[in-house]
């Protein structure tokens, strides 16, 4: 056999098997300082209470490729003397993240023992209830929250009002005047604020509605920016009904507000502390979890934050759902699966890329659930992301579909696994374009994001 028949023969495979798709290369990170915006945050959550130390993870903040971090304020650890106010632990961690490139934002929350006692008369043991309703507590909060938003203003213009307030439509009149006066202390040293309210541990649409109702009656919904929502579910696919369900909600009030998903995370193994963690997690799972999430959201207008940076001590248990695994001494051992997925969904999908709303595609063979949403940048170059959204991430085999998308053209399109991090070339004979219809052969498809993009769009180490 002749050398041009050889070489025949082997692009013909290559066109018939993706197995057989030549390598082009894998998806090359880049750094939070190197990307202008985008839909992405990652949790810097429950320093506050010490379950996680900023020196021990801050390198691998950057490198993430996030652009910005959610915060938790710390009331308890900041006045810890009636009036005087300690942001040392904080001021380094505040100016490290805007040096590293990554914007904060703070979630105002949690109670202080100086002022507020639980049931039995005793200082406050649960820091995460609900906001206090007592006058005096009140008054002390709007001290504390003015001398946050006058410290960090210059660094910081989202706020979040409270996380995970509890008790649906039966705290909804209580939370809302929480939510008044503290975005009206906001607002009155920082006009451009943004806030976000709600951060509620699920889609708590009692709390949502009942809330918005009392803002709407006192003329207040345009204090707010944002409803948040924390929606834990094994399948990250299956929250979506509801939150098309809180988007009527929250539109039938104010088309203004949008949606926020402040909060969201999977462990990397079974067992733990918190949300969800009774499943037979591992890392890969985890990495799956987490891209779907992130990708469901971008697909839906929704800007979403991952919970967390890395693992969190908690008093008793650890909390798995971080993308660092750290020791018992809270140092970090190693990145997991999820930090490298995430660090390719960063280098990939910045806001150069906006959503396409007018898209249809085919697929052949039929799957009983498959998640596709499409993106284009400014000049019109196309990436379309796939993944299979029947149920939790698990050990799926790959299936060979075939796709076709409508209303937009490819002209060098490669394939990308965002979990593995491999970029193939698409041989011509597995892609025809004809007009805006674009037709692919066997694409491999599992439960875990992939993407079909013009190599422009994807940053290639080869």
């Amino acid at each position: 056999m002749s050398h041009c028949a050889a070489l025949l023969l082997a692009a013909l495979a290559a066109a018939q098997d993706p197995a057989a798709w030549p390598r082009a290369g894998t998806i090359q990170p880049r750094h939070a300082r190197d990307v202008a915006s985008s839909n992405w945050s990652i949790g810097a959550e429950t320093m506050d209470r010490d379950y996680t130390v900023y020196r021990n993870w801050r390198e691998y903040l950057g490198p993430l490729g996030f652009k910005k971090a959610r915060l938790q304020s710390g009331w308890a650890k900041t006045e810890k003397e009636k009036g005087k106010y300690d942001f040392a632990w904080l001021d380094g961690i505040v100016r490290d993240m805007a040096a590293q490139g990554v914007e904060p934002w703070m979630c105002l929350c949690y109670g202080n023992p100086l002022y507020q006692a639980d049931d039995k008369g005793t200082k406050l043991a649960n820091l995460g209830s609900n906001p206090s309703t007592d006058p005096a507590v009140t008054e002390a909060w709007v001290r504390y929250v003015g001398a946050v938003v006058d410290r960090y203003k210059d660094a910081i213009d989202e706020w979040e009002l409270w996380n995970e307030p509890r008790g649906g439509a039966k705290i909804a009149a209580d939370y809302a005047r929480f939510m008044i006066v503290t975005a009206e202390a906001i607002r009155a040293r920082q006009p451009s604020a943004k806030i976000i309210g709600f951060a509620t541990a699920g889609i708590d649409l009692p709390l949502i509605r009942g809330g918005l109702e009392v803002l709407k009656q006192e003329g207040k919904l345009g204090l707010l920016d944002f409803v948040c929502y924390h929606p834990y579910s094994e399948n990250p696919d299956a929250s979506y009904a509801k939150v098309a369900e809180l988007r009527k909600v929250v539109e039938s009030f104010d088309p203004r507000l949008k949606l926020f998903q402040g909060e969201n995370g999977a462990p990397s193994q079974k067992g733990g502390y918190g949300a969800i963690a009774g499943y037979a997690w591992d890392e890969e799972r985890q990495a799956k979890w987490a891209l779907r999430r992130l990708l469901g959201d971008l697909g839906r207008d929704i800007p979403s934050s991952y919970f967390s940076i890395c693992d969190m001590q908690y008093t008793n248990k650890m909390n798995y759902k971080g993308l660092l695994a750290v020791n018992a001494d809270k140092v970090v051992e190693r990145p997991k699966q999820s930090y490298f997925a995430l660090q390719r969904l960063a280098a990939v999908f910045d806001d150069r890329l906006r959503r396409v709303a007018e898209f249809t595609f085919k697929v052949e063979p039929e799957v009983k659930a498959l998640a596709v949403f499409a993106y284009a940048d400014a000049s019109g170059a196309r990436a379309v992301t796939v993944w299979k959204s029947d149920g939790p991430p698990r050990d799926t085999e790959v299936s060979k579909l075939d796709l076709a998308f409508e209303g937009g053209a490819f002209k060098d399109p490669v394939y990308a696994d965002l979990l593995k991090g491999e970029v193939l070339e698409i041989p011509r004979g597995s892609w025809t374009q004809e007009g805006n219809r674009a037709a692919f052969k066997g694409v491999p498809v599992y439960d875990s994001p992939v993407v079909i993009a013009e190599r422009g769009l994807i940053p290639l180490k080869k």
